[in-house]
């Protein structure tokens, strides 16, 4: 048994100065540049809070006796799975069920995909975490879920 825990990294490490006030963004709209809000201080805030939260997972190996480990999908899920960002609810389910549908047969494509892919970080566990902190990266469309496929195979860490 093993906690596996995926994030997204909405631009969370990215310079406060990144974050742009937009008074006709009704949410945040993201960018791999910036993000876009009618409330920058509030953005600011969350990814404060958001930083202090995974700066303590990235770095915890257990829950409850039990092996954990948190891997990101930057900028989201949807960024990393179908290259699209600041999709609508509607659209997130469709693009779901797509991908469900295709990878539902065919595990062995999905791992490829998220493992062999030019936005993969897999340089190692700690080595992807420090790359996704730096300058815009939690923008970009970057993913070290593949790693979670690699150590399960030959038990790296």
């Amino acid at each position: 048994m093993k906690i596996i825990h995926l994030v997204d990294m909405d631009g969370a490490y990215i310079p406060d100065d990144r974050i742009v006030e937009n008074t006709d963004a009704d949410r945040p709209i993201y960018s791999p540049t910036d993000i876009q809000t009618k409330s920058r201080n509030g953005i600011i805030f969350r990814n404060e809070q958001k930083r202090k939260n995974i700066d303590k997972l990235c770095t915890c190996s257990q829950i409850w006796d039990i092996p954990y480990r948190v891997y990101f999908m930057s900028c989201n899920l949807d960024h990393v799975l179908y290259n699209k960002l600041n999709s609508s609810d509607d659209e997130k389910e469709n693009d779901a069920y797509r991908f469900a549908r295709k990878c539902k047969e065919n595990t062995i494509d999905f791992v490829n995909y998220i493992s062999k892919s030019e936005f993969s970080v897999m340089e190692g566990y700690k080595e992807s975490w420090g790359f996704i902190k730096e300058e815009l990266h939690s923008l970009e469309r970057h993913t070290n879920f593949g790693l979670c496929f690699q150590e399960g195979k030959d038990g790296r860490q």
